[in-house]
């Protein structure tokens, strides 16, 4: 995996299947002092329902969602980057991790 970062205003999302598990990782990789996490909620373009996802800027970043992720490959829904064109967000999924 190349360590992309996110051009000017783009970001990368993980979204997961669940909230209760992206709650429970982002507290894991807090509580291990990446303060490179943010906890939001799930745009409703990529997920219905009430839930969140964590956000990133560095592609690479995903190792450590992984690396503390109990059983990563079945909780992910997908990784997403994001960024505005022409005003609004678009939202890309990014298939190899």
């Amino acid at each position: 995996m190349d360590i992309k970062l996110a051009s000017s205003g783009g970001y990368y999302l993980a979204v997961f299947k669940s909230k209760n598990y992206a709650v429970q990782l982002y507290y894991k990789l807090e509580k291990a002092g990446y303060g490179i996490f943010q906890l939001v909620s799930t745009p409703c373009q990529l997920k219905g329902g009430c839930s969140y996802s964590i956000k990133f800027y560095k592609l690479s970043d995903v190792n450590y969602l992984k690396k503390y992720s109990t059983d990563f490959d079945e909780d992910i829904s997908g990784i997403y980057y994001a960024e505005k064109k022409d005003g609004a967000k678009v939202y890309k999924i990014i298939s190899n991790i």
